[in-house]
């Protein structure tokens, strides 16, 4: 068998915080993981799609990067935006 060479292999506490909220169109079940690994971004994971992304105040604001990266609709969108971004304010 061939040796294994890790690039990395660091340990780090990370927070997790678990949100859930009914939009009009969708329910949103999350996880915002915080750590100093990520610096100001969140890794934020959709439970229901197990979809995710690196966000933070401004790449949410980005025009379609929330859609791709979560599969959502433009209303969807929309609505987690509103929910998720007072969250990835960089002392919480």
């Amino acid at each position: 068998m061939k040796n294994i060479s890790y690039l990395k292999d660091e340990i780090q506490d990370a927070k997790a915080q678990f949100i859930s909220f009914k939009g009009d169109n969708k329910r949103f079940d999350l996880v915002i993981f915080t750590s100093p690994f990520f610096s100001e971004d969140k890794i934020v994971l959709d439970l229901n799609t197990n979809k995710y992304s690196k966000l933070n105040q401004e790449t949410i604001e980005k025009t379609s990067d929330v859609e791709h990266a979560l599969h959502y609709n433009e209303m969807e969108a929309d609505e987690f935006r509103l929910f998720v971004k007072p969250l990835l304010k960089s002392d919480s």
